[in-house]
């Protein structure tokens, strides 16, 4: 049955004896074993219209995925792995049932366990295709700025920006990739799901999380290797010293990159290291090259829309014009090949005195300070003076309170200086490399820390703004 646009494989890059999946003793998995091995767990699945993914390996998310994907049911992907969570979210999708690799603690809905089909349960059969406008999973935002919300998904939309981002770096049947993010984040989703059935490139089962299981997954995948990551992994990385296998390409998202973490990493790994813009909404829909222009440059089908509150796109793989939670500024006309520059969420956008910041600025500057691993500008809740109220709360072993606010004096203006700063000795990120503001909440609500004495031109009131 050949692609149509209404239905598209479910291995749209099919090369049969192609490695898909690389697992951690580097046995492959060939893309024919894939697909009879999802065939055969689909036809072992309690009926369920949801199946909630919990999986930890990367290879038998994948085949719990493919298995929905044949049976018919909708994939929940929750923005951690939480029983609690599960229970939460179950309750908006009735019959809703858990599968996983692993048992998971305290979870009271039914559950799956996933294991590789034996072979001889294993039967080759057709390739499954499936309707472009099926919607086949719902992701949640992680909650860093808020409560989690669903987005859900459709089948030729997920191929269609697959193929926009293999088109952007190159990936095909050549690549293999290793990726520290979890596959339930948009990100991690597209990257090293998506991308792999799209194109045939081979991802490594695991998600290596220390610098030293990273280099050891790298060391295992083939040439080229492309390394799909966050910041907090390679900042990791930098600091280990380590020797590192030749990485082709490496690429971030999920928090701004400095440009001298880009430096450094680009330095260690002879590669080159590449940012990927988008959202949940939307799926990646820009990159730029982090050490070279700062403008981000567009998708090949993706084009801005300037709107009263904002900037929305459309491109071929969006159902609609989808509005942009972050503020832009356009290089020239701001049409596709004019690119732009990336200023912030506006609902992160504080503004005092005539003065205007973003939260995510800040944060950059703060994290380029010497002696600070990593650390983060919390405002208050609410628009009462969030500017006077500013908290930072950071990972800084050996540097004072004074120390890192001197440091902060050169970079920022004094008006946006923190009157808190708390440290801790990690941050608390999920496993998506978000910090939810809740939990960033509660270590300010528990600290002990005592305010700082504003600068003098701190002290007039503020207000955040979304302009």
């Amino acid at each position: 049955m050949p692609e149509t646009p209404q239905t598209l494989p479910l291995l749209p890059g099919f090369q049969a004896d192609r490695p898909l999946f690389l697992t951690d003793s580097a046995a492959v998995v060939t893309q024919r074993e894939f697909l009879t091995q999802a065939d055969a767990l689909a036809r072992t699945l309690p009926t369920a219209p949801y199946l909630i993914n919990l999986c930890n390996d990367r290879y038998l998310f994948a085949l719990a995925f493919a298995a929905g994907l044949i049976r018919g049911a909708v994939s929940l992907f929750p923005p951690n792995r939480l029983a609690a969570t599960a229970h939460e979210i179950a309750l908006d999708y009735p019959g809703a049932i858990c599968i996983a690799d692993t048992p998971v603690a305290g979870l009271e809905l039914p559950l799956a366990i996933v294991e590789v089909p034996d072979s001889l349960a294993c039967v080759e059969r057709e390739m499954p295709f499936i309707a472009a406008d099926r919607e086949v999973f719902i992701g949640f935002t992680s909650g860093s700025t808020g409560l989690p919300r669903p987005h859900p998904k459709r089948w030729g939309d997920l191929v269609g920006c697959a193929r926009a981002a293999a088109r952007r770096f190159g990936f095909g049947p050549e690549s293999s990739i290793v990726a520290t993010v979890v596959p339930q984040h948009m990100y991690g989703m597209e990257l090293s799901i998506m991308v792999p059935f799209a194109t045939g490139a081979c991802v490594a089962a695991a998600r290596p999380f220390f610098p030293a299981d990273i280099r050891d997954a790298l060391a295992r995948a083939p040439a080229p290797r492309i390394l799909v990551t966050t910041p907090v992994h390679l900042a990791a990385c930098v600091e280990a010293g380590l020797t590192w296998p030749a990485v082709d390409m490496v690429i971030s998202a999920t928090a701004p990159l400095s440009q001298t973490l880009a430096e450094r990493v680009e330095s260690l790994l002879s590669t080159q290291v590449l940012e990927i813009y988008g959202s949940t909404e939307t799926g990646s829909i820009a990159s730029r090259r982090t050490c070279g222009d700062p403008a981000w440059t567009w998708y090949d089908s993706v084009r801005p829309l300037r709107e009263a509150n904002g900037v929305s796109v459309t491109a071929d793989f969006l159902p609609a014009p989808t509005m942009l939670a972050d503020l832009l500024e356009f290089n020239g006309e701001g049409d596709a090949d004019g690119g732009f520059r990336l200023v912030g969420r506006a609902a992160e956008m504080l503004k005092v005195g005539g003065k205007r910041a973003s939260l995510a600025d800040l944060n950059l500057k703060l994290t380029a300070i010497e002696g600070v691993r990593d650390g983060i500008f919390v405002a208050p809740d609410g628009d009462r003076d969030p500017v006077g109220r500013l908290a930072v709360i950071a990972v800084a072993p050996g540097l004072t309170r004074q120390a890192l606010i001197a440091g902060l004096a050169g970079r920022i203006d004094p008006v946006f200086h923190p009157r808190r700063v708390v440290f801790v000795d990690r941050l608390p990120r999920n496993e998506a490399g978000k910090l939810p503001r809740e939990d960033l909440l509660r270590i300010l609500e528990t600290s002990t820390e005592t305010a700082i004495e504003p600068a003098l031109g701190n002290r007039r009131k503020g207000k955040r703004h979304a302009d």
